[in-house]
């Protein structure tokens, strides 16, 4: 027998009739392959069981179409509408696949040094990635559209709408029983949202592979924002983009009141981050000064006005040094000194530096946890400006044997190397915060809590050179908290004049109520600082009795310090006719 007879007796001995109908059967390869496994697709464009549900389901409904033509050509029809549907999206798959994933394979199988065991898997939902695919439609497709939106969509969504709103309904009804199933239920990943997974089949990816890889991601997948992670425990490196979380659109007022009971004296609500988290600021863990910087309109006011409505809130006191006017909703406020003029500006920090020193040198007599006193918050608004004037302010008021540098500067450099023991936190506002502007880079440096808005690139690296810089938001009050080099994506409280007054100035006992508004130099003063101060020109007893038998038009108590009344310094002055 030959060679060739012998091959075929082996072909037909492979090829009976029970084998050929086993494969067909079982969804295997007519020819006997091996290689092709019933559960996955393996080297075949369909897995095995695709195969068998196709090879039965033919002939099944070739037959019940023979059997029964009417109700099997409705079946057809259906059958063929899915097909079509199928097909369709099958033929995006496939485009997509071609555009998106396996370019981004070819580029990517050098760069980690493999030419296999790499697999790339892109969520179809990112971003814009399918309607890039898609093709401009013609005017007659854009008017057959508007035509079945507005005659039969409605139509054809009218009882699914109505089942989902009866549905939530349930849900509402049923959520105090169901609400109590949560103890019940395991905990699950909440970011499982569209993503890019990356997995290649090698133990380690050097630091510059890793970021030639995410060069080629952000390169060849046209998604802009995407938070990225990596993997690298186990055989296998594992790369994940996810899109960034971002905070709420807005937050107010209910949300400050909600936060602000639970927070310590310390600590400071700011507003939501991502996830609707809520972002508080510590003065004494994370830094005693905070450094606001940002362009104008950005809301760096809305900002210091969160921080001090909590702070007057818990019976602390306020010192604005605002040449513009931007807290007009602080003016007449107990326990607020809003000093406009640079005299008034020079004098306050000379006295809260002293202030300050005092506080250091009795704590150095106390315990541990000796508290000093109320806390003391300085807003320095427009830093740029108000250096410059202070110095201005002091060349000219100097006298001969005086030092060249201005007192307040030199006070206000002593408020940021000793404010934290005192309970004396500066506030400094500026659109770039310069070392100059603060006076000097060893001054800046006091600053651990770092907020910035709608910033350059040059602000960014001048003010947080160690945090990787995120894009710049445009959205009104999302500010970027930077704390110990890790930045911190919020969308800042928003609150109205009234709002703010109110949460500063509650309705108690120990609090007046302020009804009027105070002068703009806004100085509030007992009677005895009035005295010392030389707004009144009468001894303190003599104040004192005035007073008290109502000589001349006498102001009206604006607040308490201690228990001493403050007064607005415009009403002195007019008390004293030296209007």
């Amino acid at each position: 027998m030959t060679e060739l007879e012998r091959a075929i007796r082996r072909l037909r001995r492979k090829h009976t009739v029970p084998r050929v109908v086993y494969r067909y059967l079982s969804g295997r390869p007519l020819d006997g392959r091996a290689g092709y496994p019933y559960r996955h697709r393996g080297p075949g464009r369909l897995a095995g069981w695709q195969r068998q549900a196709y090879r039965l389901a033919v002939p099944a409904t070739a037959g019940l179409a023979l059997a029964f033509p009417d109700p099997s050509l409705t079946a057809a029809s259906g059958t063929a509408v899915a097909a079509i549907w199928r097909g369709r999206q099958r033929l995006v798959r496939r485009r997509f696949h071609r555009e998106y994933i396996a370019p981004t394979l070819a580029a990517l199988a050098p760069a980690m040094g493999l030419q296999t065991g790499v697999r790339l898997h892109v969520d179809p939902s990112l971003g814009n990635l399918t309607p890039r695919l898609a093709k401009p439609l013609s005017p007659a497709e854009k008017a057959a559209r508007a035509w079945y939106g507005e005659h039969v969509e409605p139509i054809i969504r009218w009882l699914p709408e109505r089942a989902q709103r009866a549905a939530w309904a349930v849900q509402r009804k049923a959520e105090p029983v169901t609400s109590r199933l949560a103890a019940f239920r395991r905990p699950v990943d909440g970011d499982q949202g569209p993503r890019i997974e990356l997995v290649a089949d090698t133990p380690y990816l050097t630091k510059d592979q890793r970021h030639l890889v995410s060069s080629i991601i952000g390169s060849k997948i046209p998604v802009s924002d995407l938070v990225e992670s990596w993997h690298q425990i186990g055989p296998r490196v594992t790369a994940t983009w996810t899109v960034r979380k971002r905070p709420p659109a807005r937050v107010g007022v209910d949300q400050v009141a909600e936060y602000l009971p639970r927070l310590a004296e310390w600590e400071f609500y700011i507003g939501q981050g991502a996830g609707d988290r809520p972002v508080t600021l510590s003065l004494r863990d994370d830094s005693p000064h905070i450094a606001v910087s940002a362009g104008t309109g950005a809301g760096k006011s809305v900002l210091a006005e969160l921080v001090a409505v909590q702070v007057l809130n818990r019976g602390g006191r306020v010192v604005i040094l605002d040449r513009k006017g931007s807290h007009r909703w602080a003016l007449g406020l107990a326990g607020v000194d809003y000093c406009t003029k640079p005299a008034q500006m020079h004098d306050a920090l000379v006295r809260l530096a002293a202030l300050a020193d005092e506080r250091n040198t009795l704590a150095m007599h106390e315990a541990e946890d000796w508290d000093p006193g109320p806390r003391v918050l300085v807003i320095c608004e427009e830093l740029n400006a108000t250096i410059g004037q202070l110095v201005n302010f002091w060349a000219e008021a100097r006298g001969k044997g005086d030092p060249k540098r201005s007192p307040a500067v030199s006070a206000l450099a002593d408020l940021l190397f000793m404010g934290r023991s005192a309970k004396v936190n500066v506030l400094a506002i500026a659109q770039m915060l310069t070392a100059r502007a603060i006076g000097g880079p060893e001054a800046r440096e006091n600053f651990g809590i770092r907020c910035l808005a709608r910033y350059t690139a040059n602000n960014w690296k001048m003010l947080v050179p160690e945090a990787a810089m995120p894009r710049a938001s445009r959205t009104l009050g999302r500010w970027q908290i930077v704390i110990g080099g890790q930045a911190t994506e919020t969308q800042v409280a928003y609150l109205t004049a009234a709002e703010a007054r109110q949460l500063a100035c509650p309705r108690s006992p120990e609090t007046s109520q302020v009804n009027g508004l105070s002068s703009p130099a806004g100085d509030f003063l007992t009677l005895r600082q009035a005295v010392d101060a030389g707004v009144l020109p009468w001894s303190y007893e003599a104040a004192k009795k005035r007073l008290q038998r109502r000589v001349g038009e006498v102001p009206e108590a604006r607040g308490k310090q201690g228990n001493a009344d403050l007064y607005a310094r415009r009403d002195l002055a007019t008390w004293s006719g030296k209007q």
